[in-house]
């Protein structure tokens, strides 16, 4: 019994003795990991407040002021008139302002087709506008103005002071049931409107100026300054055009002017039928290769 006893009794020595150095190694193997974390806390602790003082000392102090706007690309629109969509003031934070919803007032203007607003620091903003191009007039209702993709921007003011084609046909109904296939033939009637530009002769005179484009149910006609009527039909618009200014030219020789010029016969494109301006209103056809 006695070497029993012994035995038992030392048996829980080495277990306490095991016991004690297990914890003495979780101590050597925790202690850096803890050390280390507490460290990364605290220093994330830092960061956050130092971030929120950096971003308090940014919002209130003067060093960020606005003291100057600037401006780019205006043609048509006003800086003053930007500034007060956009609420754009001096002594404003520059940290404080956003930039897209600066951008989006400012696109509120008819005349502006895109902006970008930039800060510059420490204290200024820069405003990048392209504005829309006008190229023509349609007739919706009132009179609009049309950039060059056919997007109807603004009506038409008395102070626009704009000298531009009119491109009729297209009701204001049928724009709003169906924007896209209306913007289309808008864009057909600007099309002809550039191909007008690219075939007029040099030192044209103001009877040669293209006053009208008519989208109608049989294609293209036009009415030129001088009252002339042209019937254009659809397609091959640059060589028809060509083939009319070559006709005026006759017309011009011959001394005679003309009322409507034909050149959409599809059987004999290369046809062109006349009728003259005279008391008899005579209708003559000439071959115009």
């Amino acid at each position: 019994h006695t070497m029993a006893f012994g035995q038992s009794k030392n048996r829980r020595h080495q277990d306490a003795l095991q016991k004690k150095e297990a914890m003495k190694g979780a101590v050597r193997t925790h202690g850096p990991g803890l050390a280390k974390a507490i460290v990364l806390t605290a220093l994330t602790c830092g960061l956050v407040w130092g971030s929120l003082e950096l971003r308090r000392w940014a919002l209130s102090s003067p060093v960020f002021l606005l003291k100057e706007t600037s401006f780019s690309g205006l043609q048509r629109a006003q800086a003053g008139e930007l500034l007060k969509l956009s609420g754009l003031t001096v002594g404003q934070n520059l940290w404080s302002l956003e930039p897209a919803a600066l951008e989006r007032a400012m696109a509120t203007h008819p005349w502006v087709r895109e902006v970008k607003v930039h800060r510059r620091f420490p204290s200024s903003v820069s405003v990048e506008v392209a504005e829309h191009v006008p190229a023509a007039l349609a007739v919706l209702s009132d009179l609009y103005l049309l950039d060059e993709e056919g997007e109807p921007f603004k009506r038409l003011q008395p102070g626009d002071g704009l000298d531009l084609p009119l491109i009729t046909g297209v009701e204001r109904e049928a724009y709003l049931a169906d924007e896209a296939q209306t913007r289309a033939r808008l864009g057909t009637a600007l099309a002809v409107v550039r191909a007008w530009t690219a075939v007029r002769p040099e030192g044209a005179g103001v009877k040669d100026r293209l006053s009208e484009v008519r989208l109608m149910a049989e294609g293209v006609g036009l009415v030129l300054a001088d009252g002339t009527e042209v019937r254009l039909g659809e397609g091959d618009t640059d060589a028809k055009l060509k083939r009319l200014a070559r006709v005026r030219e006759e017309l011009k020789t011959r001394g005679v002017s003309a009322e409507v010029i034909h050149l959409e016969n599809r059987a004999r494109p290369g046809w062109v039928a006349v009728k003259i301006s005279s008391p008899v209103s005579e209708r003559t056809g000439a071959s115009a290769q």
